[in-house]
């Protein structure tokens, strides 16, 4: 991902309220829905936010979380005060393995060729049988969702410089980095989605 300077800062302090207003709890259960046996895990969470998603399940949580926006990192490590994550600030510069590496809408926000070469930064962190746990946008199915998303899209292009106007093809981009879908969940008619990735 590309290092930025703090394009969050503004919007950090009520971004997950206005997350749980506009969509409920549907985007916390997408991020959230593949974490079982996390004791057992050691866990990778990239980009993710204030970390407020993962506070009810803290205790359980070990691993590295990394986040681009110094606000929101700050933010993280008083939600998850709790849990054994250690964090960092940047982009993942790690040689740890992991079991799970979680990316909770990261992926929508990166151009083509820049996502591809995402996907194969962090292979050489995959333990055995580890998995990739993805969750985002997919195309919006009404004209409801249609609207919102196009609205979503200028917001976030003006307040923090995303440069991604459409939906990525998240199955070609997985493709070629050499991973395979193995686990799907679909939220909001399939307008969010959940999913699991392994090694081809």
């Amino acid at each position: 991902m590309k290092e930025e300077s703090d394009a969050y800062r503004w919007i950090a302090p009520f971004y997950s309220r206005l997350s749980r207003f506009v969509f409920d709890d549907r985007l916390r259960e997408s991020k959230t829905i593949f974490l079982k046996d996390l004791p057992s895990k050691k866990i990778l969470i990239l980009g993710g936010g204030d970390g407020s998603d993962y506070e009810e399940i803290q205790k359980e949580i070990q691993g590295e979380f990394w986040e681009l926006s110094v606000s929101m990192l700050d933010k993280a490590k008083k939600n998850l005060e709790n849990s054994e994550l250690i964090f960092h600030l940047g982009n993942f510069k790690s040689n740890q393995k992991f079991d799970l590496i979680c990316l909770p809408f990261v992926l929508d926000t990166l151009p083509d060729e820049e996502l591809e070469r995402f996907l194969f930064s962090f292979k050489k962190n995959l333990n055995p049988d580890a998995k990739v746990f993805m969750s985002d946008f997919f195309e919006p199915v009404n004209f409801r969702q249609k609207a919102l998303h196009q609205l979503m899209i200028s917001f976030f292009r003006f307040a923090t410089g995303h440069r991604r106007k459409d939906i990525p093809d998240y199955e070609l981009a997985f493709g070629k980095a050499g991973f395979k879908l193995s686990q799907e969940k679909k939220l909001l008619k399939g307008w969010v989605r959940a999913q699991l990735w392994e090694l081809a």
